[in-house]
Order: C-alpha cells, then structure tokens, then sequence
C-alpha cells in the first residue's frame, strides 16, 4: 500500500510539472510565413486578446517577410495576429492565443501572406 502511495504520489508530481527546470526558461516561439511579399506581424507575451493589450508585452509588432523567425517569449501563452491578401496594412487576422509550449517541442506559427 505504501509503494502505491509513493508511485501515485510521483505520477502526480510527473504529472503537474509542466515543463523541467533544464528545459530552457525562454519558451521560443517560431514563425514560419510563406508566400509573396511581407506581411505585418503581432506577437505579444500574455494571456488575453487583444494582442495590443496593455496587459501583454509586445515582442513584435512590424512586417516580416518570406521565411521563419523565432522569439524568446518567457511565457507560456502569446497572443499572434496577422495581415494577408491585398489589404496588408490593414486586413488584420482574428488575434489568437497560442501556448508555447507543445508537449516537448516550441510552438510554430505558420502563416500564409495571400
């Protein structure tokens, strides 16, 4: 009976620890566009949206072209919002909240810039 309270007692500690110590503490986060042209690029370190939220901190906010990027974030939720198509500079995406942090391996934001 002792051995089972011990064993359960471990998977729970397995369990509600979310992330090791030695795991790296800046939570990168990546973001992969692809298409034509630059687009412009929220990201923000925080749990609410808007991403412009004065309860975030802003990590990116300008226009990023072809390829992938990565960020230390420090945190396990941003806030990711996105323009495409032809209105670049104003057709704003629906902003997202996205962990940082999936199973082992960093979030990757893969975006579209038509």
């Amino acid at each position: 009976m002792a051995r089972r309270k011990v064993a359960l007692l471990f998977g729970f500690a397995a369990i509600v620890a979310a992330v090791p110590a030695d795991a790296g503490a800046d939570f990168p986060v990546y973001v992969v566009v692809a298409g034509h042209g630059p687009i412009r690029v929220r990201l923000a370190a925080g749990p609410v949206t808007p991403c412009d939220s004065d309860e975030n901190r802003m990590l990116f906010d300008g226009w990023l072209g072809v390829g992938t990027y990565r960020w230390a974030t420090y945190t396990d939720l941003v806030c990711f919002q996105h323009t495409s198509g032809a209105l670049r500079k104003q057709n704003w995406s629906a902003p997202q909240l996205i962990p940082t942090v999936w199973g082992k391996k960093p979030a990757q934001i893969q975006v579209s810039t038509d």
